[in-house]
């Protein structure tokens, strides 16, 4: 939020002008994730699953993926907000990332109305974006 679409949402350098390249992006991810693992109790290898398209079921994972998403900016007032994931992935995405990454948030947009609780649309919402580009997926 990495994501193809997820992507979009990492960014807490809200400070860039510019779009970041893929290692500053990695880099930010590894901040990220740092933040939210111990955070949710989750282990590297669950974590890891994700970037593979592996996507458990495990209330900790959901709420794994919440994490980095309120830290992108990606929820505001506990839901996801589409317009500032769009804005961040227009601002702080690679090129090589940034139209697939919109085009898969865009394709998502509504899957986060079938859920109540945050980590659960969360978790579904990246799910989508990782099965509509898993090429230009990234998930801290």
């Amino acid at each position: 939020m990495s994501v193809s679409f997820v992507v979009f949402i990492f960014v807490i350098v809200l400070a860039l002008c510019n779009a970041m390249t893929m290692k500053q992006l990695k880099s930010t991810g590894k901040m990220m994730r740092k933040t939210c693992q111990p955070k949710n109790n989750v282990q590297d290898e669950q974590v890891d699953a994700i970037s593979k398209g592996e996507f458990r079921e495990e209330k900790e994972v959901m709420c794994y993926i919440a994490c980095i998403m309120k830290m992108a900016n990606a929820i505001k007032n506990g839901k996801l907000n589409y317009e500032s994931a769009m804005k961040q992935a227009d601002l702080l995405l690679p090129e090589e990332i940034k139209e697939p990454a919109k085009a898969a948030i865009t394709a998502c947009r509504k899957v986060a109305d079938s859920y109540k609780d945050i980590c659960e649309a969360s978790f579904h919402v990246t799910k989508c974006i990782y099965n509509e580009n898993p090429d230009a997926f990234f998930f801290p």
